[in-house]
């Protein structure tokens, strides 16, 4: 696996990181954040050699300071953007800001500019002075030197060229920091934060996703494969029947065996229900519950006004929250009527599960707690109103997206 980032290349795998791509990556990131300085410099340059003022009067360095200081600001709409392109050279690209006018995002823009062509200018050039051309002229200066055999030139260049790949490192160091200096100037940490929130919403709501089609399988599997076998059997079983004299001890082998199997379908049933009811899938949630409530042991009365089918990961977790609080009903309120109402609003889905018991629910007790935790993965609510004295509600709210 790729490491997704520059740091994260050096320090899960320094032994192979020369043998990447990231160095050069590093390379170029820093070599791309000299750009604006080596600029200014070769403006200021040729103003000095191809100006026709044979003496520059006192206060001509204040003026070209100033000049800078001024031309910086002005160049914020490209240092910036540029800025956040070359993050991506060492890491996740940076999105670029919707806010306009004065928000702080324009301000840390202009902040990074300022620090662009100036302090991190500089220590870029530093780096890739120190790293790569340090090395290159000592080189130059062992290649063919007079004073030297030809053993004691290729030792002096290698010793001077082994020096590179550690001038690789010293880049990819300091490539590293400074996307970490760039990072929190031009993406603030609440910004980074709402960003990671909602990476980390979309891979729950993903993952949720995969194993709701899993349990779908499990079903089918179970529904198409294991069932069927077993009415088979039963069917088999019956026909033996036919043939043993009724009161025989392998007739009666067989029944207790067909009992068995008719008991072993029916725990199957239930097991592919609490899996993903096949009715669900095929009907919508509204018929789902209708099959809890005729095999509920507590009254149900259901009354959901869908018009339409609802995407998939919403009736499948409405349906089982819905399930567990009519069965917390039942555990804690047996003789008392459920009632499920709901129905879409606001684009969204909303279940209230109201029982006459005795009220007294505590809304932050483990099972809730778990409902709530199935709940959060769609970015659904549930909340309980539970006074002493009843009655008790449960309210599920889903949003369609």
């Amino acid at each position: 696996m790729s490491p997704p980032n520059l740091r994260a290349a050096i320090t899960l795998a320094p032994h192979r990181f020369l043998l990447s791509a990231w160095p050069w990556r590093a390379l170029a990131y820093v070599s791309a954040g000299t750009v604006g300085g080596v600029l200014i410099v070769a403006s200021v340059d040729l103003l000095l050699r191809y100006t026709t003022i044979t003496e520059w009067p006192w206060y001509w360095e204040p003026v070209v300071i100033l000049v800078v200081l001024v031309a910086g600001p002005a160049g914020t709409p490209l240092v910036a953007p540029w800025g956040r392109l070359c993050e991506g050279l060492v890491g996740e690209r940076l999105e670029r800001p919707t806010a306009t006018g004065s928000s702080p995002r324009l301000w840390r823009d202009l902040v990074y500019t300022l620090l662009s062509l100036t302090v991190l200018c500089v220590l870029d050039l530093a780096v890739i002075v120190v790293a790569l051309g340090v090395p290159l002229a000592g080189v130059l200066n062992f290649v063919d030197a007079p004073h030297l055999n030809v053993h004691e030139r290729c030792a002096s260049v290698f010793g001077w060229a082994v020096l590179w790949p550690v001038g690789l490192y010293l880049i990819a160091g300091w490539a590293a920091t400074r996307s970490e200096i760039a990072r929190a100037v031009l993406s603030p940490r609440e910004g980074r934060l709402v960003a990671e929130l909602r990476d980390v919403t979309s891979s729950r709501a993903a993952l949720a996703a995969a194993f709701d089609e899993e349990r779908r399988r499990i079903e089918r599997d179970l529904h198409d494969g294991a069932q069927q076998r077993l009415v088979a059997v039963k069917t088999t079983l019956g026909l033996a029947r036919l043939d043993l004299p009724a009161d025989s001890p392998a007739a009666n082998a067989v029944r207790e065996a067909q009992a068995q199997v008719t008991e072993a379908l029916s725990e199957l049933r239930d097991l592919v229900r609490g899996i993903h009811p096949q009715v669900l899938t095929e009907r919508g949630l509204r018929a789902a519950l209708l099959d809890v409530s005729a095999r509920s042991a507590s009254e149900v009365e259901i009354d959901l006004d869908l018009a339409e089918r609802l995407p998939g990961a919403v009736e499948s977790t409405a349906y089982f929250v819905v399930c567990e609080a009519i069965a917390n009903a039942g555990k804690h309120a047996p003789d008392a009527t459920v009632r499920v109402t709901g129905g879409v609003r606001d684009g969204g889905l909303w279940v209230d599960v109201t029982d006459d018991g005795p009220g007294g629910a505590n809304p932050d007790g483990g099972g809730l707690s778990g409902l709530r935790h199935r709940l959060a993965v769609l970015a659904g609510e549930l909340t309980v109103d539970s006074p002493p004295g009843g009655p008790t509600t449960v309210r599920l709210e889903i949003p369609e997206r």
